[in-house]
């Protein structure tokens, strides 16, 4: 199943190769330091390069008024970039924890 376009998909699944891990950042989100996408060059680079995916992730699942949920006590772009950036790769996780537990069940 795709996440948007297939580069994106495949950068987060290159990415994100370990189950537990995966679990991790779906229940407790990128707050908790994932590799990758802690220091703000990480994100900006990770950003720039998604930028339109990112937007349409948080945009289909937050709905129109992302922007504003998301920037909720965000005091800077820079801040901004950063979660819009967790919320696309929680997402991610969350979408492959469903197909993981559809696995399992099967």
């Amino acid at each position: 199943m795709l996440f948007y376009t297939q580069e994106l998909t495949d950068a987060l699944a290159e990415r994100f190769t370990d189950e537990d891990e995966i679990i991790d950042v779906a229940n407790y989100g990128c707050s908790i330091g994932v590799s990758g996408f802690i220091y703000y060059k990480e994100c900006n680079e990770f950003f720039q390069r998604f930028e339109d995916d990112i937007e349409d992730v948080c945009f289909d699942t937050l709905g129109d008024d992302f922007m504003a949920i998301l920037s909720k006590d965000i005091t800077s772009v820079q801040g901004l970039i950063q979660v819009m950036v967790w919320h696309t790769v929680e997402s991610y996780c969350w979408r492959m924890v469903g197909i993981l537990e559809e696995i399992d069940a099967a």
